[in-house]
């Protein structure tokens, strides 16, 4: 599908810019130079500490214009796109969502779950617990390095750490750094997402405020199509109900899996998906229905997943 196919060159993309991003000089706070450095350029404040005849009016100024002003333009195009949006940076770009849901397809492939907390929908295939740990092992002490190449010289990092000589702070950052890494990608992914992000929690709060800002909405009127189908819960990457109001989904990424889901299940229905994206008065109207979203006059159970 068109969507599934440009998120996943937005996540590759924006994933691949992440790791890219120190080596090439594009954006990292280099510690051993005391300043940023961006799109190969070091930003500084340029101001001389030894310079005492400069103006106080003057210093102000300057500071306004090289750190206020691009402060402030940034979080205003931020503000701007997650109070229409919400929380799509985490769906399409967020190299730590695209973590999560990496690590939940191969749990779901390998263990026949996409979580250890979850019940098992399909037997675990042999070696599923080694293969696991070495997944989340080597992506937690890439995310350690890569972390520390924001901080460090970049190329001097990397070869220091395949010749094993690095300093031992270093070693120190990254071991604690994939011990981190290892324990939330095991056992808190989505979780850590809900309740430990604090730019996620930011996004959603800022979101939750704009009743007109785009969510994931449900037409009613054709619950029962829904009546046997509980695939767009088990699909959510964030355990989100997708057919309830805005504020039990208040966490959501806007990572349309469950869009895409019920279009699957729904492909040979004339009528279409049930689930799609609203904005404006028909967000409002979503936030508006009652609790349930299946009609109170033919209630509709939703079966729970249970073992094949």
């Amino acid at each position: 599908m068109m969507l599934a196919t440009l998120r996943r060159l937005s996540r590759s993309a924006f994933f691949i810019l992440f790791l890219l991003a120190p080596l090439l000089d594009l954006f990292r706070l280099d510690l051993s130079r005391g300043h940023f450095v961006f799109l190969t350029m070091d930003w500084t404040l340029g101001l001389d500490p030894q310079n005492s005849a400069l103006d106080p009016a003057a210093i102000t100024l300057h500071l306004l214009l090289r750190l206020g002003l691009p402060i402030l333009l940034t979080l205003g195009v931020l503000l701007w796109v997650v109070w229409r949006w919400g929380r799509i940076y985490c769906g399409w770009l967020c190299p730590h969502f695209s973590m999560v849901e990496w690590i939940d397809g191969l749990m779901a492939r390998w263990l026949g779950r996409r979580s250890v907390w979850e019940k098992p929908s399909a037997p675990r295939q042999a070696g599923a617990r080694m293969v696991m740990s070495l997944v989340v092992l080597g992506g937690s002490a890439l995310w350690a390095v890569t972390l520390l190449s924001y901080l460090v010289p970049p190329i001097p990092l990397w070869t220091g750490l395949l010749s094993l000589n690095l300093p031992t702070w270093h070693w120190f950052f990254i071991g604690i750094g994939t011990a981190l890494f290892c324990i939330e990608f095991a056992l808190a992914r989505h979780f850590f997402c809900k309740y430990g992000c604090a730019v996620g929690i930011f996004q959603s709060l800022i979101w939750a405020v704009n009743r007109r800002a785009m969510v994931i909405g449900f037409k009613r009127e054709r619950a029962r199509d829904c009546r046997d189908c509980n695939a767009c819960d088990r699909a959510c990457p964030m355990r989100l109900p997708p057919r309830g109001m805005k504020r039990h989904k208040i966490t959501c990424t806007q990572c349309g899996v469950c869009v895409q889901t019920c279009q699957q299940v729904q492909a040979n229905n004339p009528e279409g998906a049930l689930l799609h994206w609203v904005s404006g008065e028909d967000a409002v109207k979503m936030d508006k229905q009652p609790g349930s979203q299946i009609p109170v006059q033919d209630p509709v159970r939703i079966p729970v997943l249970e073992k094949d």
